[in-house]
């Protein structure tokens, strides 16, 4: 008799699991398809990186040196307030003979600008061009407004991917679907960097302004999911 109650429990304990897999098993009517949203958007936002690098046999020397020209970059910066600074890629690192003997130290500091004025980084780097060189010049949509260009297109995708689904569903002969699962992905390609030079609006014969094109980027909202089709009771 405990025999017997035992094994009914043990029965009764596995029927749920049991159950479960069944119902994850059986799955049928499913379709998954994609959708896309894409739009070109001109750039708003520059970003300029600019560093000085030295040379010095004296590492003590070469690091006041850096830092003078970092302050007075800096200090320039400040009288446009438009423009964002940050800096990065501090180092002094030394550099040796052939021989292996220590020959100099070779230093750097990096200074990043950020700005939606392109007139005034304009300006700027041509005034910081006396002492520091370009790394690089890149062109983006500022984040606030990606953000709201973003949320308008996956709005747009969402209606579609709604659309895709009473018509598949309609055309397939069910009356109704359901939502298994979506999965959501923005992308942004941003174009290659451009950077050249004028000499129109140059303040000196040494060094000419820059001429920043802002070019676009490619906003992309990607809807991917699963409905299941369903008869209708």
């Amino acid at each position: 008799m405990r025999y017997i109650k035992r094994i009914t429990a043990m029965l009764l304990l596995s029927t749920p699991a049991f159950t479960l897999f069944a119902n994850e098993a059986n799955t049928y009517n499913r379709v998954s398809y994609q959708v896309t949203e894409q739009k070109e958007v001109s750039n708003d936002e520059i970003m300029v990186t600019m560093a000085v690098e030295l040379d010095n046999k004296d590492a003590t020397k070469l690091s006041d040196e850096i830092n003078r020209a970092i302050k007075s970059a800096n200090d320039t910066i400040n009288n446009y307030p438009d423009i964002k600074s940050s800096t990065s890629d501090y180092s002094i690192r030394p550099v040796y003979s052939r021989d292996k003997h220590l020959d100099h130290w070779h230093g750097v500091s990096s200074i990043v600008l950020v700005s939606q004025n392109s007139k005034d980084m304009a300006a700027l780097v041509q005034i910081l061009q006396k002492t520091l060189i370009i790394k690089s010049t890149r062109y983006s949509v500022s984040p606030d407004r990606k953000e709201k260009i973003q949320t308008s297109m996956l709005e747009a995708a969402l209606k579609k991917f709604n659309t895709q689904a009473a018509l598949i569903s309609k055309n397939m002969g069910f009356k109704k679907y359901r939502l298994v699962n979506l999965n959501i992905n923005h992308s942004g390609q941003p174009p290659r960097p451009v950077f050249s030079m004028s000499s129109a609006r140059a303040v000196s014969s040494e060094i000419a302004a820059p001429t920043f094109e802002s070019g676009y980027t490619t906003i992309k909202v990607n809807i991917s999911g699963t409905i299941e089709m369903e008869v209708s009771p």
